[in-house]
């Protein structure tokens, strides 16, 4: 009998859920929620797609600046070997000791020159890359303050 009224009462329950209806307003307020949240959701995968590429835009432009930069050193470093050693063979091959000591007197002369020219586009390049970065970044927060 137990199981009688038991199965009665499951057919009964799942009469009731086949044929009830959500009221209008309930229905209206719950689209009206999906609706809002689907929006919210769209508007912060927006804003996360559009956040990433404006870290991916500074750290390239980051290091592309970091790469410039370096490639000057080296490039310097280079140049100033290659004097070094020009010097070095110029005072090996001088005929007196005065000659090597005006060889060696003009080349320090030379590289403390070149080595203040050097350090002047140095900061000259490393300032314009770090206004880059700085108008990178100004450019992505107006596009995103924007929207």
């Amino acid at each position: 009998m137990n199981e009688h009224v038991a199965k009665e009462g499951l057919s009964q329950a799942e009469k009731f859920f086949k044929t009830a209806c959500l009221p209008e307003p309930v229905q209206s307020v719950m689209q009206d929620s999906v609706g809002k949240s689907r929006e919210f959701y769209s508007n912060a995968a927006t804003a996360s797609r559009d956040g990433a590429k404006v870290l991916t835009e500074l750290a390239d432009t980051a290091w592309s600046n970091t790469k410039m930069l370096n490639d000057k050193i080296i490039q310097n470093a280079t140049a100033n070997a290659e004097a070094a050693f020009d010097a070095a063979l110029a005072v090996a091959r001088a005929k007196s000791f005065s000659e090597a000591a005006k060889i060696q007197s003009e080349f320090v002369q030379q590289l403390t020159a070149k080595a203040v020219a050097q350090s002047k586009e140095l900061f000259d390049l490393s300032s314009r890359s770090t206004l880059h970065v700085i108008e990178t970044a100004q450019a992505a927060a107006s596009k995103s303050l924007q929207r």
